[in-house]
């Protein structure tokens, strides 16, 4: 910024404002500085490359905080889930709630979940699902022709009875139309076209049965009576949503059109279905026709389709073949713009006992709905997410372009060393996802689409002027896409969940730049290896009371009875999420066992274990971050940056980095600080350079004047990194470690000294050995001379060692003292100098002060005139009045 011309301008002006002081400094001190300050040129460029990675990481915050917070804004203006919920959950409370049977007067004592046998699944579907899914007429209170009997003395009006209440009633504020609309369901849902019923029927044969091999097969087939009938293992136990989502081969399926058929005429289909169209001639009598209509069943013919199967032999169409059934149908909340597949699943295990399941499954008929500023703030907000998408998935690919392109190698083995580590997966993971997420939204759309043309083409149809059988083909069109559309939106639905999680690694990757936002990576890092070995034992522990679990409480609990489940349910004990009361069923004393030592083991030791190595590691990374930059303080420094460079005080790291790139050519090369295969020493990032050298390969690569003390201090940064890299803290393990070899130490010299006392001792000898001294002859034998040789050698080695040592530390010594040395004449020579200037300022200041003496002493002279002067005329003055008066006189 500013162009070259300005740091040009800049660092001259510098120079010479500075020109009378370093006119002062001896080339010594300037050589020595220069010597302190060489670094190797890999160092360098490593800690600009660190810099620049750094900084940009930390730039990458504020982007992918915009990221974060476009993409949960249109999450939720897209999915609208408070509106999903309130229509389902209507939906789904009524069916739950309201679908009574079991009448008692006014009361229903049983609810769909009271459905244990065949017989109560009719009487629910028949007296309670239906009466309150089909309500073609206005709905008023119960006994309310008691209620008014019982007002009836205050009202002298004529007889009342409610049973002539009209069945639709208009509403002017509303419209003209009466109400309620035919398949009204909660005055606001409205159901297209009508029910449908369909099962999955199981397998029979002989062979799916588990008999004794005390006897004969024909025995125990001549004993049971009938063959056995085919499990799913995904319908025995209490079912899920997934279970409630997929539905395997339809069969038996039954239509009841709600739109052009009464409750009594479905309700007849319906006993036709539960005893397989016995007696079809007695059931007119039975179920008079509603006025002006024809009578139901009056033909003869029997309402259920599917209750032969093809065989001609009537059935009732539930039966023990029955694996499941679906009573399903569509819904439409024009409120909410909302389609709704509405289904009550029944599953009948082979252990006799019948699940029931209520799933509402919702998906929006228009993706862009909403007022005028909700479609704009979710445009807005989509924009910003695909523009965001697109300008990670550039970054990247020009990365990969970059790397490949600067590389001496081969663009795979590239690729693989140098592009492909833990946060460019990451970012890839969040494009990939990402762009998941967009399929998925294409795919509901035209799914949407399809639904809604569907939809359009029922809503114009004349139901009552159609062929049943076409109706019903066009209403099954339709609910096979809704089926489609509602799968879609839920697997589109769940896929949010993982954005955000790919996400939140994003902001690590921008909080690892920033040494106090990375104590949470780097904790997790520095524990990573204590973490594994923990969890290995952990999950042995945990595993093996799993399956405890399942072995103990499998049989009487169902939460157990899996290891799936046992797993899960563990896993919420272990947080504290346990029903003990359903635990203690299998006896009192096995529950404690398990419970104490699922407690004890996992919750008590393992779990404070990992919360240890987490704190011994948060500490030790603590400790390392105490000294670091704040993020205010990181924040400063970059602004420093930007408004230094702005001024041309600086040049950018990413031209120094390009400039030295020009040189060199490779980037491995560049920050390759030492020698090794294929990069020699003395080139490339093994050269040692001083500030001087990097600002003149600067300024003849970029034309860039590099200030001396930008220069200076990335070559002491450098330094002081690689010092900090290199250095080792001196821990309770290296005490302990130096301890132990100055015992072993101390145990040998101790050795030897007892071994030398001894050999003296031994070797002692007093005045009456003086023939054995006499013995000994002066000169030794020829054969010693190897082992003088050796002493000699040894004691030379060791006289040379400490000549080198000692000479070592002289240099050194003497170094230091040279320093100093300097250092005072340099002292020295600045206080001459001071001296120098003091003096001449002194003369100065003695000629400013003679100046104003002389000044001061014309003044003065001037001053003594003027009263000389005025005394005179003052006595002549006073001579000419004295004569005057004398004269007179």
């Amino acid at each position: 910024a500013g162009g070259p011309s300005k740091v040009a301008e800049v660092e001259q002006r510098k120079d010479s404002n500075s020109s009378g002081k370093s006119s002062l400094k001896a080339p010594i001190e300037e050589e020595e500085e220069e010597e302190e300050d060489k670094v190797r040129l890999g160092l360098y460029l490593h800690w600009v490359k660190t810099e620049l990675d750094n900084e940009s990481a930390c730039l990458e915050l504020p982007f992918t905080i915009i990221l974060l917070l476009s993409f949960s804004a249109l999450a939720y203006l897209h999915l609208r889930q408070s509106s999903i919920f309130v229509v389902e959950g209507a939906l789904r409370f009524d069916i739950v709630e309201n679908a009574n049977f079991a009448w008692s007067g006014n009361f229903g004592h049983k609810v769909v979940f009271d459905v244990n046998s065949f017989g109560d699944f009719w009487s629910w579907f028949r007296l309670g699902f239906m009466p309150l899914i089909i309500q073609h007429s206005w709905g008023y209170s119960e006994s309310m022709q008691d209620g008014y009997d019982f007002a009836k003395p205050l009202n002298a009006t004529a007889p009342f009875d409610s049973s002539e209440l009209p069945g639709l009633r208009p509403f002017g504020l509303i419209g003209p139309t009466p109400l309620p609309v035919r398949n009204d369901l909660l005055h606001h849902n409205r159901i297209i076209g009508g029910l449908r019923l369909r099962q999955e029927r199981s397998k029979v044969s002989w062979d799916l049965c588990r008999f004794p091999d005390s006897a004969s097969e024909d025995l125990w087939k001549s004993w049971l009576g009938k063959p056995c009938i085919e499990t799913n293992d995904d319908y025995e136990l209490t079912p899920e949503v997934g279970n409630a989502e997929s539905f395997g081969t339809p069969e038996r399926v039954e239509w009841m059109m709600a739109e052009v058929e009464s409750l009594k005429e479905m309700q007849m289909q319906a006993v036709d279905m539960e005893d397989g169209c016995a007696r079809l001639q007695d059931k007119i009598a039975v179920i008079p026709p509603e006025p002006g209509g024809d009578p139901v069943g009056g033909d003869g013919t029997c309402l259920c389709t599917t209750c032969d199967e093809g065989t001609g032999v009537m059935g009732p169409w539930l039966d023990e073949q029955t694996q499941r059934i679906e009573i399903a149908f569509a819904n439409f909340n024009a409120e909410h713009g909302l389609y709704s597949y509405v289904a009550v699943n029944f599953y009948f295990n082979r252990g006799g006992k019948i699940n029931k399941f209520v799933h509402v499954n919702s998906a929006l008929a228009n993706a862009f709905s909403g007022t005028f500023w909700e479609v704009v703030v979710m445009c807005m907000c989509d924009l910003i997410w695909i523009l965001s998408l697109t300008y990670i998935l550039v970054c990247e690919v020009k990365e990969i372009f970059r790397i490949v392109h600067t590389s001496k190698q081969r663009w795979w083995k590239s690729l693989k060393e140098d592009y492909i580590e833990f946060w460019n997966t990451v970012d890839w993971i969040s494009i990939g996802v990402a762009y998941v997420l967009v399929f998925l939204f294409i795919r509901k759309y035209l799914s949407t689409l399809d639904v809604n043309n569907d939809f359009e083409s029922i809503a114009g149809m004349n139901a009552t002027a159609m062929r049943r059988e076409d109706y019903i083909e066009a209403i099954s069109t339709f609910h096979d896409s809704m089926e489609i559309l509602v799968n879609n939106e839920q697997m589109y639905r769940m896929s949010f969940m993982f954005y955000p999680m790919v996400v939140m690694l994003r902001l690590f990757k921008s909080f690892d730049a920033q040494p106090r936002l990375a104590i949470v990576t780097r904790t997790l890092v520095g524990a990573t290896s204590d973490m594994v070995h923990f969890f290995i034992i952990f999950f042995s522990c945990y595993f093996c009371l799993s399956v405890n679990a399942v072995i103990i409480f499998g049989q009487d609990y169902e939460a157990f009875c899996t290891l799936p489940r046992s797993v899960i349910t563990s896993f919420r004990t272990l947080f504290g999420d346990w029903d003990y009361a359903k635990m203690e069923q299998v006896g009192l004393l096995p529950c404690a066992v398990w419970f104490w030592a699922f407690m004890i083991i996992l919750f008590m030791i393992l779990l404070n274990i990992l919360l240890a190595i987490l704190m011994d590691a948060y500490a030790e990374v603590q400790s390392h971050a105490a000294n670091k930059l704040t993020l205010m303080k990181q924040i400063s420094e970059m602004v420093r940056r930007y408004r230094m460079t702005q001024r041309g005080d600086r040049v950018r790291l990413n031209d120094i980095w390009k400039a030295f790139f020009k040189l060199i050519g490779d980037e491995k090369d560049m920050v390759a600080s030492e020698p090794g295969p294929g990069f020699e020493d003395g080139v490339g990032g093994r050269e040692f350079v001083t500030p001087q050298i990097i600002k003149d390969r600067v300024l003849k690569s970029m034309h860039m004047h590099v200030p001396m003390s930008q220069a200076r201090r990335g070559c002491q940064q450098a330094r002081a990194i690689e010092e900090a890299k290199n250095h080792q803290d001196y821990t309770i393990e290296n005490v302990y470690k130096d301890m132990e070899r100055l015992n072993v130490l101390t145990k040998d010299v101790r050795d030897q000294l007892h071994a030398s006392t001894r050999t003296i001792k031994d070797n002692d000898f007093e005045e009456g050995d003086q023939e054995f001294v006499q013995g000994v002859p002066d000169e030794p034998d020829g054969d010693c001379t190897e082992h003088k040789m050796l002493v000699a050698n040894t004691v030379k080695g060791v006289v040379g060692q400490l000549t080198c040592e000692i000479s070592k530390t002289l240099d050194k010594e003497t170094g230091l003292f040279e320093k100093r040395q300097r250092q005072l004449e340099q002292a020295q020579l600045e206080m001459t100098a001071c001296a120098k200037d003091a003096c001449t300022t002194l003369s100065r200041l003695r000629e400013r002060t003679d100046e104003v003496v002389r000044e001061l002493q014309k003044q003065a002279l001037a001053k003594q005139r003027l009263e000389a002067a005025g005394a005179a005329s003052a006595s002549n003055i006073a001579a000419a009045v004295l004569q005057t008066i004398t004269g007179n006189t």
